[in-house]
């Protein structure tokens, strides 16, 4: 119907009309529009308004068209070759290994050369590729092994992108704004080279146009056509990876804009593959102009933000409808398996043993002396009891929230994290703080709570039409997660003196932890972990399916609800002691499901303990790693558990497939 009514040529004259619209409003703000030919042409040297429109504005145009066109090029060779509609440079981790390499080498050397930052690109795009790509390989690059690898990637570098910038904010808030993608321009230079590029490596890839359509088929039939996939697949994701890599070396990150071109094209009548490069990058093209002629038009008003940060809110939001009518097939992902105990084992042993470990955690923590001789022991015990408490706190409430989550999603590789809940209350609280909330201890709560009740409201509501299947709960957290990423950026490139504050908290900062902090945490804990058995029911059954709840006169909607605003109470509570980076909500209940915890409430007091002491020794490796600086817990906990999260993809890869 869509089709019928826009056409992909009126779409992109909407579109382009729409942009240059903008774009002439923006520049009349600096030269007549009746001089706008000479000011292209010849500007006078001794306007202001004349120079920024030639050597800024015009630039900035032209960038924007190649870069978006670029990245939907790439995007839809992507899909293709993967045959996953939600394939594209920034789902698959690309955008974000191109920028850490870069930020690398902003660190290492004083200047930076445009051949340096291409090669930095390069280089973090492949290993990012290489990895993701390497892992999906056991499951026959699965969409959904594929996208859950490129998330943790994204989410990896991107963490370590920002602790980069914590511990040097000055010198990279440049890099910073640069890297949420900034089209911001002062000559022609990245013009003509993305020009270059493209004239390159577009033909390079129109070569393959006959493989890449037999590769859409099912495998079986593209080996008797004579196609060897493995081969094809690898040489085309390096050519198109080179070509995604080179933009971000010039603009930064521009998220989404791949997947939402080749989208609109596809429901603007756009079928074939050809087709579907063609319009799609046009559109595309079109796309990122209105999105940085919105930017442009606005800054007056609201200051001007990168653009790659409105393209990856708008493309977060996109995807998350995109959701709602995702074929079928999307559904039916299996999770990635557990494992599980080889033998027996006593549930409560395994709980008494969980304990054990979390005392020893604790005790560890709070008498270690490696770096701190001749110090007073107890100096150094009245100083760490209050950041021990907190972690442990923080820790147990993210493990009681997973394990309830991954029970009532059917999915036992959900988390707090992973489903956007984490970087919901994140925004919460960061709104409360924003809104002058600070003052009082209930607002940011307040703001948590809310924040992490709204985004696994929506992502339940995303894949509510889809009987809560695997697939559409963890792609919806990706969404979500995506969104919050997108906004914390925006506020932390506004420049705002607050920004380096929030840039800390998101970091899970412990060592800021009082002594009322810690106690009051530890009480809310213990309340959470006595209410816990009182869902053991509704927590067993759900699984089961609605129909059968009800069998067994369970109301699912009010279940769910109460359950929803239990999960988001913990992560909203704990995201405000540690910020929303870490995976314990996901690591903590697998952990003791593969040790061979049964049952829910002997799960719940498993994964609590097991959680608790994750994060007590994150907050210890945070201390120790640098010592005297300190890494924040939270981001500790991100780097175990992205490695441990891409372990059990690797080592169940084989029991995961596509339907």
């Amino acid at each position: 119907m869509i089709s019928r009514l826009i056409t992909p040529t009126r779409l992109c004259v909407i579109m382009a009309l729409a942009a240059f619209g903008l774009y002439a409003v923006a520049i009349s703000g600096y030269v007549p529009i009746a001089d706008l030919s000479a000011t292209l042409l010849h500007p006078d040297p001794a306007s202001f308004g004349q120079i920024y429109v030639h050597y800024s504005l015009l630039p900035r145009i032209i960038v924007a068209i190649l870069a978006g066109a670029a990245l939907t090029f790439a995007g839809t060779i992507f899909q293709q070759l993967l045959k996953n509609p939600l394939a594209e440079p920034s789902t698959l981790g690309i955008l974000s290994g191109a920028q850490l390499a870069i930020t690398l080498l902003s660190l290492s050397v004083v200047t930076i050369s445009a051949f340096q930052r291409d090669i930095a690109a390069l280089i973090g795009g492949l290993v990012a590729v290489a990895i993701v790509s390497g892992l999906a390989r056991k499951t026959d690059f699965s969409p959904m092994t594929l996208l859950l690898c490129g998330m943790v990637i994204s989410f990896s570098a991107g963490s370590a992108s920002v602790i980069l910038a914590l511990f040097h904010h000055e010198y990279l808030r440049g890099v910073f704004i640069w890297g949420s993608g900034s089209l911001i321009q002062n000559d022609y230079s990245n013009a003509i080279a993305l020009a270059i590029r493209l004239i390159i490596f577009v033909p390079v890839l129109l070569l393959f146009q006959r493989p890449l359509a037999i590769a859409g088929l099912d495998d079986a039939n593209a080996r008797s056509l004579g196609l060897s996939l493995p081969s094809m697949r690898a040489l085309v994701l390096f050519i198109a990876t080179i070509l995604a890599a080179f933009v971000v070396a010039r603009v930064g990150v521009i998220a989404f804009v791949g997947l939402a071109a080749s989208h609109i094209a596809r429901m603007a009548g756009a079928r074939t593959l050809n087709e579907r490069l063609f319009w799609g990058a046009l559109i595309g093209a079109f796309l990122l102009l209105v999105a940085d002629s919105i930017v442009l038009v606005s800054a007056p008003i609201i200051g001007e933000v990168p653009t790659g940060t409105i393209t990856a809110i708008a493309g977060a939001l996109l995807m998350l409808a995109l959701l709602r009518s995702a074929s079928p097939s999307i559904d039916q992902l299996t999770p990635i398996a557990e494992h599980t105990s080889p033998r027996p084992t006593s549930g409560r042993a395994l709980v008494f043993v969980c304990g054990a470990i979390l005392v020893f955690a604790a005790i560890f923590s709070l008498t270690e002396q490696l770096f701190t001789h001749g110090i007073d022991p107890w100096g150094i015990l009245s100083g760490r009891w209050p950041r021990v408490l907190t972690s442990a706190s923080a820790g147990a409430m993210l493990a009681m929230a997973g394990a309830i989550t991954q029970a009532i999603t059917r999915n036992p590789m959900a988390s707090p994290e992973g489903l956007g809940v984490s970087g919901g209350a994140g925004l919460g609280i960061i709104a409360a703080f924003f809104f002058g909330g600070m003052g009082s201890p209930l607002m940011p709560i307040a703001g948590g709570i809310i924040g992490a009740i709204l985004s696994f409201s929506l992502v339940l509501a995303v894949a509510r039409r889809r009987s809560y299947a695997p697939g559409p709960v963890l792609l919806g957290g990706i969404a979500v997660g995506a969104l919050a990423t997108a906004i914390i950026s925006l506020i932390v490139a506004s420049g705002d003196p607050r920004a380096s504050y929030i840039l800390a908290w998101t970091m899970g900062p412990t060592f800021r932890a009082t002594g009322i902090v810690a106690l009051i945490a530890t009480a809310l804990a213990l309340i959470g972990l006595a209410l816990s058995p009182l869902f053991r029911r509704w927590v067993e059954v759900l699984p089961l399916g609605d129909h059968t709840a009800r069998a067994l006169g369970i109301n699912p909607g009010r279940s769910r609800v109460v359950l929803l605003l239990f999960v988001a109470t913990l992560t909203g509570i704990a995201t405000l002691v540690v910020g929303p980076l870490s995976f314990v909500g996901m690591m903590a209940p697998h952990i003791a499901r593969v040790a061979g915890v049964r049952g829910q409430t002997r799960m719940l007091f498993a994964a609590s303990a097991i959680g608790a002491a994750l994060m007590i020794t994150a907050d210890w490796l945070g201390r120790a790693a640098d010592f005297p600086y300190e890494i924040p817990a939270g981001v500790i906990a991100a780097f175990i558990g992205g490695p441990y999260f891409l372990w059990v993809i690797r080592s169940n890869g084989k029991t995961t497939s596509r339907p």
